[in-house]
């Protein structure tokens, strides 16, 4: 006759949930001891300092994140919001030309990858304009507060002065020559 864990093996009837056989009681006492003492154990454990990362682990670790982030990039459409436009490098030229070229392309994109197609189209509307020798833009983070968006950085060099040459008089005795740049 086999004997469950749930019946007393001398009289074969349930065992009585109230009472409690000395051994098990003793047997459950040590067992609440061991749990503790590893509890113990494992929160010294916890209390040591963790060792220093070495730049090898960092930078694999760096590697593993923007590795996942430029997957996620590319294969998922992450919504983003431009907070605001930055114009940086101009003294010529008014922000109102830069903005007119860049601002609508900006603000409609509603992903990141919409966003990165819109800040090449604006960078070439910009050098299309060949008032400017260098276009750089940028996308950056928004405000903490606002998550979700970012704002765009257009740095700019202005060309120098499209507009040089020499104006020459020249009379017979001698020859002047007058330079004009404007």
């Amino acid at each position: 006759m086999a004997v469950s864990s749930e019946s007393d093996a001398h009289l074969g009837q349930p065992e009585d949930p109230n009472h409690s056989d000395p051994t098990t009681a003793h047997d459950d006492l040590d067992d609440f001891e061991s749990e503790i003492e590893e509890d113990d154990d494992e929160s010294e454990e916890d209390d040591e300092e963790p060792e220093p990362i070495t730049p090898e682990a960092q930078m694999r670790t760096e590697r593993v994140n923007m590795e996942s982030l430029f997957k996620r990039l590319s294969t998922e459409r992450v919504p983003v919001r431009v907070h605001d436009i930055l114009i940086k490098g101009n003294t010529k030229t008014k922000d109102s030309v830069i903005e007119a070229e860049v601002e609508a392309l900006l603000k409609n994109a509603t992903t990141v990858q919409q966003l990165l197609q819109a800040a090449g189209v604006a960078n070439a509307r910009l050098q299309h304009l060949d008032i400017f020798d260098s276009v750089n833009i940028t996308l950056d983070a928004g405000p903490p507060e606002l998550p979700g968006t970012a704002n765009v950085v257009v740095e700019v060099s202005e060309a120098k002065n499209p507009l040089t040459g020499d104006v020459g008089i020249f009379s017979k005795p001698e020859v002047t020559i007058v330079g004009l740049k404007l």
